[in-house]
C-alpha cells in the first residue's frame, strides 16, 4: 500500500539552454522539490529554489535508485536538458518507476531549435544521437542514404567534422551540412556547409549537425 502513496516524480525539460525557453508548468513543478536532480549546469539555473540539489553525473543507474527511494517521502525534480522523452535518461526512471508514478513535463529540445534556426520542416526528418555513441557510424551513414534530412546530436568526440570524414569515407554523394552551436544561448552559431569543407570545421562543444540532400 506505501507504494501507492508515494510522490510521483517530475521529470521537467529544461529545454536548450537559456531559461527564457523553460515553461511556466515546469517552473511552477521545479519550485515545488523537496530535491531537485540534474546537471550542475541545470541546477545553476535556479539559485533560489529552496530544495536539496543533487549533481547528476554518470551515475545514472545507481541514481535512478536512489530517486526511487527518495520519492517515497519527498518531492523529487528531476532536471533533463531539452525534451525528457528525446534521448535522455527518462527512460531509466520509467523504467524504474513505472509510468504511473512518473509526470513528464516537456520542453524545447536543441533539435527543435535547429531546424527552427535554419528554416527547415522536422516532420520528414530522422534523428539520433551521436551523444555518447561512438560505434552509431555505421546507422548514421544508413540514415544519410535514406532519409533526405538526418538531425543529429554530437558531443566533444564525434563532432561536425568527424560525422563528415565518416560520411565522406563511405561514399556518400555531396550533402548539405547545417552545424548548430550553443543554440539559444548568446554565443549562438548557425553554419551551413558541405562536407568536403565541414571536414576542416572547428567547433567549441556540442552542436546539433542537420545533414540535407541538396
Amino acid at each position: 500500500m506505501a507504494e501507492s502513496n508515494k510522490n510521483k516524480v517530475i521529470i521537467v525539460g529544461c529545454g536548450p539552454g537559456l531559461k527564457a525557453y523553460i515553461s511556466p508548468k515546469a517552473l511552477y513543478n521545479i519550485k515545488k522539490a523537496d530535491i531537485l536532480v540534474g546537471s550542475r549546469r541545470l541546477l545553476k539555473l535556479f539559485p533560489g529554489v529552496d530544495a536539496e540539489k543533487i549533481v547528476l553525473e554518470k551515475n545514472y543507474s545507481v541514481l535512478v535508485n536512489r530517486i526511487a527511494d527518495w520519492s517515497v517521502t519527498r518531492q523529487v525534480v528531476v532536471l533533463v536538458s531539452g525534451d525528457p522523452c528525446f534521448f535522455s535518461y527518462t527512460k531509466m526512471i520509467v523504467k524504474k518507476m513505472g509510468r504511473e508514478s512518473c509526470l513528464i513535463i516537456p520542453g524545447i529540445s536543441s533539435m527543435q531549435l535547429a531546424f527552427a534556426a535554419v528554416g527547415e520542416s522536422w516532420d520528414d526528418a530522422c534523428f539520433m544521437s551521436l551523444h555518447g555513441r561512438n560505434n552509431e557510424y555505421a546507422q548514421l551513414i544508413k540514415k544519410v542514404r535514406e532519409y533526405t534530412k538526418v538531425g543529429i546530436l554530437t558531443d566533444h568526440k564525434n563532432t561536425p567534422a568527424v560525422i563528415a570524414r565518416h560520411l565522406l569515407k563511405s561514399g556518400i554523394p555531396e550533402r548539405q551540412m547545417f552545424v548548430c552551436e550553443n543554440l539559444s544561448l548568446p554565443e549562438e552559431s548557425i553554419r551551413e556547409t558541405d562536407l568536403v569543407s565541414a571536414v576542416h570545421l572547428k567547433t567549441t562543444g556540442a552542436s546539433v549537425v542537420i545533414i540535407k540532400k541538396y
